[in-house]
This record gives structure tokens, C-alpha cells and sequence, in this order.
């Protein structure tokens, strides 16, 4: 019996992004404490920068998933949304109202089953298929609690209703210690899946209108209606340009021939930037971290080892200068990307402390024994830009990714500051009873809150890392000189092709993606449903 081969709609990836095999029941997918060590195998792919400037000449590493659901299957299961701020300044980016908060509120409601019963019903769904959890109470809660309210931190009770600053109960899609990832909360019924089928290019007719896709291994599978792309941000934009959608200089110079000249593909990359520092431990032998014999309630192995994050706005003033010593270097259009994060209510940093030593980057190894905690400075709100480009015409190439990290003023004076909050928290006397200082890489200085900008600099050069959370290389916008979709995530000048995932964010969220990808996809299911 032939195979089929012609289908209403081509999705084009695994998941929230991605391709690769079906392994919703591996153990290190499942698991919570086992998800970081999904990197050491090939269900993650590590899309390793270019050597960054300004971080010492170092690659950064790139992880997302590879398997079916996505980075969904891989990620550390943060359930978060960007403030309203966020969304409102996408809407008017994008020039459409259903990117506001108001609007796209029914969408992020839609796929969440939130955890607590008696939250606002205006801000939380109780019916989706994904269930979220929050409140461990791991034995430092009520410490980490004090330390943020004697930082000045107001508490938040409610982290995703639109207003996340202050401090407030980290919030996680894992439920009762499994993970709830896309291919496992849809109903998949219906739908034909291809698992290790890696796309070759988007098949485009004569009238610019998507038809269907190539795989590598040659196939032919055709759309009746319309193609979907969810490769994420590092892949999409390839696969756009592999299929002669893109700037016209990058695909000359790997002889693509060009079926649309659109030169914000692959531009505008975002990430978040993060610098995470080992804590020891006053009183190890209490169980109070991962890796002690006595950190064994079952409950803590159930999810991802935080509960309290910190979101705030940097000072204006401390913007205004940086922004202003930006404007020496950068051309107008380069700068205006920058003023956003000047809007107020905006959230420009985030902030953790974590009950093991993790993402401490570098050569910067602490035992995984108990001794340590770890606290995390994440800049929500970068203004550097990278590229994803091409390094060859062979989709089995991985792309070129150059994020471009800590490369504005802007970005250097809100994660220094991220930097001296964290140490003000660990200063703290609440902070104080549970740690006896910093634990720095070996040859460096602690750092405190008055550090100079050239030490804390320095260890971010050295030791930062990502979050993993690349976006915006295939944005949505008003026109095809400065974005790649529409405000309906239709592709500029090609009919029935769609970009859903994380590369068509116009700008970054002061959040984890993941939360606002599901609603992005939830309006796309809408839009798609509605067209003719």
C-alpha cells in the first residue's frame, strides 16, 4: 500500500519547536532531576555559538530539543508569562491588538490547568491539558522567602496574571513529578506523524504559494492548504532561507536561488543572558540542597529545584546613561530597538536562588554533594541583536548562530545590576543564616555589591550562560524590510505558509518562553481554522 502523501496541513516540526525521534517516555524526558542530563544525549542539540566578542571569544552553548514535542520534551518546565507590558509593546511592534495582553489572555488561559482553584478566574484556566504546579516547600523557603522582603522585594502572590514584579512562587508545567510536554498532554489522534524526517525545503509554486515540503531523503509530501513552520529559532530561519526566502546576499553566497528577498530572516536573534553563582552552605549536613543523603523528601524530586523568582526594573537613570553611551556607537535604527526597555512597568532582570549549584558555566565546577546552592542574575530585556545565517546550501548543516551576547552598554548596566541585587540579597541576614559566602571560580574575587563594573565584567565574560531561550529570527511585524510575518503569522510574500513558534517574537519577554509559545500556537490553530 502506497504511502500517503497528501495532507490539509503540514506542520514542519517536533513539538513547541524541533524534530527528531518519538521519546515522550524516556526516562531523562520524564524525570525532572534527569533533565539536564538530556544535553549528553542526542535527543538535544547544541546549536554552539560563534565565538562571542564579548564574552571572552567564547561559544556559548544552544540547547533545544530534538525529539518529538520539541524543546517541550527537553526544557526545565518554568511556566511563566511576560508582563502585560510585554505583549501590549508586541501589539504595537506588529500593529494588531490581538497581541495584547487583554487579547491573547484567552490563549495563554486556554492550555493551562493552573494549580490553584481559588486564583482569579479572569487570569487562569482550569480546563487545558496542561497541568502547572508551585510550592515544593523545600527546607530554605521560608529563608529565601525573608531574604527577598529584607532586599525590598514586595511579594507577588500570582506570577502569571499580567504584573509579575516583586518576588513570587516559581511556577512549573511538571505534574506530580512528570512532565507535561506537548506530545503527551494533545490528542494526537488524526494526525500522521513523521519522526526522524528532516525537511529539505518548502515547496513554492510559480504564484509564491507554499504546496507542500521536500524531505532529505527526497519525498515529496503536499499541503492542500497551507505548510506551518515550528523549527524554532534556530532552525526555522534556515529552513526559510534553504527554501530561498531570505536576504539576498546570504543566499547568493551559497548559490540558493531566490524566490523572495526578505532580509529579516535569521535577524534580530535574542536570547537570555544569565550569570549564576555557587553559595556555600553554613549548615550542609541538614539536607538543605541537591546531593545531600538528607535532601530526600520524594516531594523535592519533583520538579526543578527553586521557589522564589525576583523580577525588577532597573533604575531609570542607570538605563539612561548606558543607553546614551550606545547612541555613540550605533546607528538610529539600531538604537530605536533599544528604547523599549526604557517604557516603564517594564521588567528588566530576573533573579533565583536554586538548592544546587547549576548553570554555573565556564570551568566553574562545584560538587554536586549538598554543599552549595546557587543563585542566578537573568537579563530578561537584552537590546544585542545577533544573526542565524547559513553554513552551507545542505540542510544536514547545523545554521550559524551568532547571538551577538553583552555586546550594548545597555545590557552590560542591567545585568551588573542584576549582579549587585544578587549579592545584596546574600547579604541579607536572612541570607546570611543559611550561606557563609560566595564561592567564586578559582582565582576570581567574590563579588559583592560594590564590585566594580570591570570584575563583574569580567566574570560574566568568563562564566555566563544562557538560558536557552532564542527568539525573534523570524518576527512578526508591519512589513517585509524589518519582519518575516505578519500580524497573522503569515509569511511576507508567500501564500499559505505560517510561522509558529518562538523566532516570530518581535522583541524579548521578560519570562521563559514556553507559557507564551502554547498561546502563540493557540491563536495560530484560530487563525488558521478562520482562513477561507
Amino acid at each position: 500500500m502506497a504511502e500517503e502523501t497528501v495532507f490539509d496541513f503540514i506542520v514542519v516540526g517536533g513539538g513547541t519547536a524541533e524534530r527528531g525521534p518519538d521519546e515522550v517516555s524516556h526516562e531523562y524526558v520524564v524525570n525532572p532531576q534527569a533533565a539536564p542530563l538530556l544535553a549528553q544525549t542526542d535527543l538535544v542539540v547544541n546549536y554552539k555559538t560563534t565565538p562571542q566578542a564579548q564574552l571572552d571569544n567564547r561559544p556559548v552553548t544552544n540547547f533545544a530539543g530534538r525529539l518529538l514535542s520539541g524543546s517541550s520534551a527537553a526544557n526545565y518546565g518554568a511556566w511563566i508569562r511576560a508582563p502585560a507590558a510585554d505583549y501590549d509593546l508586541w501589539a504595537e511592534q506588529v500593529g494588531h491588538s490581538r497581541w495584547t495582553y487583554q487579547e491573547l489572555l484567552p490563549y495563554l488561559r486556554r492550555t493551562e490547568h493552573h494549580f490553584d482553584p481559588q486564583a482569579d478566574k479572569e487570569q487562569h484556566g482550569f480546563e487545558g491539558p496542561i497541568h502547572t504546579t508551585s510550592g515544593r516547600a523545600y527546607p530554605l523557603r521560608d529563608t529565601v522567602h525573608d531574604a527577598f522582603v529584607q532586599l525590598g522585594f514586595q511579594e507577588n502572590a500570582d506570577l502569571n496574571a499580567g504584573q509579575p514584579y516583586g518576588f513570587a512562587p516559581w511556577v512549573e508545567n511538571w505534574h506530580d513529578g512528570a512532565r507535561q510536554h506537548s506530545a503527551k498532554v494533545f490528542d494526537l489522534s488524526g494526525i500522521k506523524v513523521f519522526t526522524n524526517a528532516a525537511v529539505a525545503k518548502i515547496m513554492i509554486d510559480g504564484a509564491y504559494t507554499a504546496s507542500g515540503v521536500q524531505l532529505v531523503d527526497g519525498r515529496i509530501l503536499e499541503a492542500k492548504h497551507e505548510v506551518v513552520i515550528s523549527c524554532g529559532a534556530h532552525k526555522t530561519p534556515q529552513l526559510l532561507m534553504l527554501s530561498g526566502i531570505g536576504p539576498k546576499e546570504e543566499l547568493a553566497s551559497h548559490k540558493i536561488p531566490q524566490l523572495v528577498d526578505s532580509p529579516a530572516v535569521g535577524r534580530n536573534h535574542f536570547d537570555h543572558l544569565s550569570l549564576h553563582q555557587a553559595w556555600k552552605l553554613r549548615f550542609p549536613e541538614r539536607g538543605l540542597a541537591m546531593g545531600s543523603p538528607a535532601f530526600n523528601n520524594p516531594e523535592y524530586a519533583k520538579g526543578f529545584p527553586v521557589e522564589w523568582i525576583g523580577t525588577y526594573p532597573v533604575p531609570e537613570h542607570t538605563l539612561k546613561a548606558a543607553m546614551e553611551e550606545d547612541a555613540k556607537s550605533m546607528d538610529t535604527t539600531a538604537i530605536s530597538k533599544s528604547l523599549p526597555v526604557m517604557v516603564l512597568d517594564r521588567a528588566h532582570v530576573g533573579l533565583l536562588v536554586a538548592y544546587a549549584p547549576l548553570n554555573l558555566g565556564g570551568a566553574y565546577e562545584i560538587p554536586l554533594d549538598g554543599s552549595h546552592i546557587s543563585t542566578g542574575a537573568l537579563l530578561y530585556l537584552p537590546t544585542s541583536r545577533g544573526r542565524i545565517t547559513l553554513a552551507s546550501s545542505d540542510p544536514a548543516d547545523e545554521p550559524v548562530v551568532n547571538p551577538q551576547y553583552y555586546s550594548t552598554s545597555t545590557d552590560k548596566a542591567m545585568l551588573r545590576s542584576g549582579v549587585r541585587a544578587v549579592a545584596k540579597l546574600m547579604q541579607t541576614s536572612a541570607a546570611q543564616q543559611m550561606v557563609e559566602g560566595e564561592t567564586p571560580p578559582k582565582g576570581l574575587p567574590v563579588l559583592g555589591p560594590d564590585s566594580s563594573d570591570e570584575d563583574i565584567d569580567g566574570r560574566i565574560r568568563g562564566y555566563s550562560e544562557t538560558w536557552h531561550h532564542s527568539a525573534g529570527t523570524a518576527a512578526m511585524g508591519k512589513d517585509i524590510q524589518t519582519s518575516v510575518v505578519d500580524a497573522e503569522l503569515r509569511v511576507h510574500g508567500v501564500k499559505k505558509l505560517r510561522v509558529v513558534d518562538a523566532s516570530v517574537f518581535p522583541s524579548p519577554i521578560s519570562a521563559t518562553p514556553q507559557a507564551t509559545v502554547y498561546a502563540i500556537a493557540e491563536v495560530a490553530a484560530e487563525l488558521i481554522a478562520q482562513s477561507p
